[in-house]
């Protein structure tokens, strides 16, 4: 049966079986198609949909591989990976091994895919999107249909310019998908809002389906199969990466307020669904039947006044949970209340299965793990790591995190193989899951020890904060915790060190000397104020000769910059104020290195984000930026895991300076 037929009958159905029109009905009378694609031409219509290629995008100077989440397919032009057949889209992923342009590099590949837009052909600002699709399923596999701006970046880089995710679905979740929006400040200064729909009775993803978005001035609604999912009527944009009062905001409805255009493509890997496993077909098809735009009778409606909402910087309104007697703030860190405690009520969390675990949640992405009390501690089995760190995720919430105090985190912790873990202290969605403490990698060996962490609180105060175990994507096996402690241990002059006798904001620069004060980098002289982090997976070996400080890198991970840094953290900014960056660098081979000045922990906000190519040349390196905000303590950093060339490799850094200009 034709298209044209199917709709025809469909509207004599409706008709008929109802004598007068409901509201959605009218609505829907009155609506105006203005664009559509019913994908029957014998190949792509190129005069409304555009190729995007690759497998990244270029920000600035830098090349982002992965597509920013870590995917592995290569999105290519050709037939294998996008064709129309029998009045269908077809946009196909296949496991292949396909040589393509990494940024100014070649690389190889192990799954190729297909990526549609609209950009430049079609875009508008409210409306009725309607899409009938077909989705595949399999371990790793992102179909996605989805909204981007047209004019790029009308608020500011991702996300303060907005995104409109109508449904992405999680291959290794058939029956489940999402509807979501991402909105705030620029990156890392984002967030979103997010929420899954599960179909009725057997329904997955591998039927056909209609997937519905009507957006209005101020309110978002998806459907599926006509069935409303869900409703979004609050967000925020801002032209900064990191606000500190509604005065950042851009005008309410931004930035769901300017034309967007659409996308459809089926990625493979990465932070959403993990990667692929030996389960995943070797080829998957994602179908369309068609997509329709069209006009809604209300569309140009005022959106109103600016909806209450809470944003990362609003002060909570939930009640303190008081500290115990010996200032903990976390509650049954011994693992070893009972229902017979007084604080635990019936409302208190436990997690399944495990006694005496009250207070405690357990969150999984792509990971699982069985849990259990083992002699007072928590011991917690993986059985599948997944492939992100929060992939299994044990925390306690309303943890009462005040700014300017300085918090001391310690617990014991033991594991039956040596294994890495992610320590966080941190905010909710309602603080974008802000990292006060940052992310902290610690390493867990065979015999029980206590680890301790320190950090500062320079962030709003926040009465539900949080502390995590993330015990993904590092290895199976069980771990044991026990003995949890957060406790404040003094306050933090939230006006800011002052610069060095010479004017440098930089302390040590030239790497001369000790401190009492400050350790620095463990084991290793004249490194004082420095630090140094690496992944788990990669190897450092750091020293300092004759003024140079001599870091020796090995099996990086090429697609993550970060996962090698030489650092330093509480260095003074002000709002407004320009300041210059230099140092010298070089290294036994070429090597391109990223510069960032940014928070420590929060929204990981970059106020100088820049890149430096290291060479066997002593070279001097000179950046001029202006700080966005004022912060007591931000974070130089230096980011090193650049294996392009091959694991291996010398860098050489030395004199350091900040000055403010």
């Amino acid at each position: 049966m034709s298209k044209a037929r199917v709709l025809l009958v469909t509207l004599t159905f409706m008709l008929a079986a109802s004598g007068t029109p409901t509201l959605a009905n009218s609505q829907e009378a009155s609506s105006q198609l203005v664009w559509s694609d019913e994908f029957s031409s014998p190949s792509l219509d190129l005069g409304k949909w555009s190729y995007q290629l690759g497998n990244g995008f270029m920000s600035g100077n830098q090349y982002v591989a992965g597509w920013g989440n870590n995917e592995l397919e290569y999105y290519t032009d050709r037939s294998q990976n996008v064709s129309v057949e029998d009045g269908h889209l077809v946009i196909t992923a296949r496991r292949e091994a396909y040589t393509g342009q990494a940024g100014a590099a070649q690389a190889t590949f192990d799954w190729t895919s297909g990526r549609l837009r609209t950009a430049g052909k079609f875009s508008r600002a409210y409306g009725k999107f309607e899409i009938r699709a077909k989705l595949p399923t399999g371990k790793g596999l992102w179909p996605a249909i989805w909204m981007l701006p047209e004019e790029p970046n009308p608020y500011g880089g991702w996300a303060a310019s907005g995104e409109i995710d109508i449904i992405e679905g999680w291959g290794s979740k058939p029956n489940r998908l999402g509807h979501t929006i991402h909105y705030g400040g620029i990156w890392p200064g984002n967030i979103y809002s997010s929420e899954e729909f599960t179909f009725p009775a057997s329904g997955t993803v591998a039927d056909w389906h209609t997937y519905t978005l009507e957006w209005r001035p101020g309110e978002i609604r998806w459907y599926v199969d006509g069935q409303l999912t869900s409703t979004r009527t609050r967000w925020w944009s801002s032209s900064k990466t990191a606000p500190q009062s509604e005065a950042d905001l851009n005008a309410w409805p931004a930035p769901f307020d300017r034309p967007f255009h659409l996308l459809l493509n089926l990625a493979v890997g990465g932070n959403f669904d993990g990667n692929p496993d030996a389960s995943t077909p070797n080829e998957a098809r994602m179908l369309v039947d068609y997509v329709r735009v069209s006009s809604l009778p209300d569309e140009g409606r005022a959106a109103g006044q600016r909806p209450d909402m809470t944003y990362p910087w609003t002060p909570s309104t939930t009640p303190a949970r008081p500290a115990l007697p010996d200032g903990n703030l976390v509650y049954n860190g011994g693992f070893d209340w009972t229902d017979r405690d007084a604080r635990v009520t019936p409302s208190t969390t436990v997690l399944t299965g495990t006694p005496q675990s009250y207070f405690w949640t357990l969150f999984k992405s792509d990971g699982e793990a069985t849990l259990g009390n083992d002699g007072g501690a928590l011991k917690v089995d993986v059985t599948n790591p997944g492939s992100v760190n929060y992939a299994i995720q044990v925390r306690q919430d309303g943890l009462n995190i005040e700014r300017g105090q300085r918090y001391e985190v310690s617990f014991d912790a033991w594991a039956a193989t040596p294994r890495s873990a992610m320590i966080k202290v941190g905010g909710d969605a309602n603080r974008g899951y802000a990292a006060y403490s940052g992310e902290q990698q610690v390493k867990i060996g065979t015999t029980r020890a206590t680890q301790t962490l320190f950090f500062p609180m320079t962030a709003t105060t926040d009465a539900q904060a949080r502390l995590e175990f993330n015990l993904g994507a590092a290895g199976a096996g069980p771990v044991w915790i026990d003995n949890v402690r957060v406790r404040s241990v003094g306050t933090v002059d939230l006006s800011g060190r002052p610069p060095a006798s010479d004017g440098n904001l930089v302390y040590n620069g030239a790497f001369t000397q000790d401190a009492t004060s400050d350790e620095g980098v463990a084991g290793v002289a004249r490194t004082a104020y420095w630090r140094t982090w690496n992944n788990p997976a990669t190897g450092l070996n750091v020293s300092v000769d004759g003024g140079w400080l001599h870091v020796a890198v090995a099996h990086v991970d090429p697609t993550n910059n970060w996962h090698v840094q030489v650092n330093q953290p509480g260095v003074p900014l002000v709002q407004g104020r320009s300041y210059t960056l230099t140092f010298k660098g070089r290294a036994d081979s070429l090597r391109k290195l990223g510069v960032v000045v940014g928070e420590n922990g929060g929204s990981y906000a970059r106020y100088l984000d820049q890149s430096a190519e290291v060479d066997t040349t002593e070279r001097t390196y000179s950046y001029t930026f202006t700080a966005p905000t004022t912060n007591p303590a931000a974070i130089l950093q230096i980011l090193a895991a650049d294996g392009r060339r091959g694991d291996d490799y010398q860098l050489y850094l030395r004199d350091f300076r900040l000055t403010q200009n």
